[in-house]
Order: structure tokens, then C-alpha cells, then sequence
């Protein structure tokens, strides 16, 4: 996935969202993995093994371990409560800090779940998910944080170098863990960019939120400018909305 991550432990981890939920508080271990599948097509009237690599990657999160905990948004309910088909996940391994690298990936599936009661001992839970599609090594654009209000990062943005201008497209990631409108109709979180870092435009608007979500967008054909910010507006704001989110992106 592109960066060295021998530099980074555990005391570094962010978050690891799976759609809306946050498993890092409750979870000891977790290992990602990426393959490359193989085919065996040794003909016959030979004394080696072959093999043809169709260059398909997979990628999979396994061996997740963590406590049992009943609470909406935590461990285990997560992962029995998570929907089938696909979610998107987010895992701040560098930490929780703009500029910082987190896997990313919007085709994430549930494979298997277990739970693992103990007498005299806590409840343990683990978690299987595979990966449809890539897992991209994105740059957090946005820190996962509460916020209230409209408001912009244009103040603090993200510079993605002389590398990141002109970009041509981007997979873009959003994850909201919690949100209260106070009366407002939604939430709408834009992606922002600017060549200046002075005159920011919208890029990518995710879907309107009125609840806690995620998701994951395409823009395959559109221009990213070097600077990146994010914008939120609460649509008929109303009182003191507050919203806990995060954004990345991985420009291609």
C-alpha cells in the first residue's frame, strides 16, 4: 500500500471505523493483509509446479480481537449489528492528524463474526472483514473530531505538494460517528480545493447526512488541486448542531 508502517505502533492507532462505528477503544488486534492470487496451471508431462498470476490483489482485515461491549457503537455490537454488503472502512493507523495516512476502502464485507464467553473472565468478540475492490493508503484530510455549526479547514489545510497538483481524480472517504441537527434538515460534508490555498472550491459533496453513516466517493475524471480542505453546512440551521466526522483521500 505504498508507505512504510514499522515507524507507527499501537499507542498511534486513531481510529478503525467500520461504517459509523469506532472499534478502536475496545480492540487489542488486528492484522492487515494484502495477496496476490496464484493459479496452478502446471500441464501435464512435467516434474515442477506452475504458476500464472492473474494480477488480482486481495485485501483483508483478519485476526481483529477485541471486548465485548453492548453499547451502541462499540465492539461487539458493531460487528452483529453491521449490515450485509458493503461498508466503508477507515483505519488511522499513523494516528488521528491531517496529513497522516489511514487504509481506506468502500467495499468492505463482513466475513465472519465470534464471540468467545469465558468462564470467570471477560467476553471477548472478533471480526473477519474482506475487502471488494482496493484498499488505498489515503491522507487524512480532515482529524476525526466534533464540530458544530458550518464552518470550514480552509484555516488548516492539507498540502499535498508540487506531487499532488493537477492530480486527476481521487477516491474520497467520509465517516460520520455521531451527529444532533437541533432542528436542521441535514448534514453536507464537501471536499474542498484550491491552488492557492487562498480561493477554495467545492470538489465532492457527500451524500446528506441525518444520521450517523459513511461513504465512499468517486471522482475518476476531475482535477485535484494541491490544496484540500473540508466544508460542513447544516442545511436550515437550527440551534447548535453538532456533527463527530473525518475525512481522507487518496489522489490518483
Amino acid at each position: 500500500m505504498g508507505e512504510n508502517v514499522s515507524k507507527y505502533n499501537s499507542a498511534d492507532v486513531g481510529y478503525f471505523l467500520i461504517g459509523p462505528y469506532d472499534l478502536r477503544d475496545t480492540s487489542d488486534k488486528f492484522e492487515v493483509s494484502a495477496t496476490k492470487e496464484v493459479k496452478d496451471t502446471t500441464p501435464f508431462g512435467v516434474d515442477s509446479i506452475q504458476y500464472e498470476q492473474p494480477n488480482m490483489r486481495a485485501f483483508t482485515i483478519s485476526g481483529h480481537d477485541g471486548w465485548y461491549d453492548s453499547a451502541a457503537t462499540s465492539n461487539a455490537k458493531a460487528m452483529v449489528d453491521l449490515a450485509s454488503g458493503e461498508h466503508v472502512l477507515m483505519l488511522a493507523h499513523e494516528g488521528n492528524t491531517m496529513g497522516k495516512r489511514c487504509h481506506a476502502a468502500g467495499g468492505t464485507i463482513k466475513s465472519e463474526f465470534k464471540a468467545s464467553p469465558t468462564v470467570g473472565d471477560f467476553t471477548r468478540a472478533a471480526i473477519d472483514v474482506a475487502v471488494s475492490g482496493d484498499l488505498d493508503s489515503a491522507l487524512i484530510v480532515l482529524a476525526l473530531a466534533s464540530v458544530s455549526g458550518d464552518g470550514n479547514s480552509e484555516a488548516a489545510y492539507l498540502d499535498l505538494g508540487a506531487a499532488g497538483v493537477g492530480a486527476a481524480g481521487a477516491n474520497v472517504y467520509m465517516a460520520c460517528t455521531a451527529i444532533a441537527l437541533t432542528g436542521s434538515t441535514n448534514l453536507i460534508v464537501t471536499l474542498e480545493d484550491s491552488t492557492d490555498h487562498i480561493t477554495f472550491a467545492d470538489h465532492t459533496a457527500f451524500t446528506a447526512l441525518t444520521a450517523v453513516g459513511a461513504e465512499k466517493k468517486v471522482a475518476t475524471d476531475m482535477t485535484v488541486n494541491r490544496y484540500l480542505a473540508v466544508k460542513r453546512v447544516f442545511t436550515g440551521l437550527a440551534g447548535t448542531p453538532t456533527a463527530t466526522f473525518t475525512v481522507a483521500v487518496k489522489v490518483n
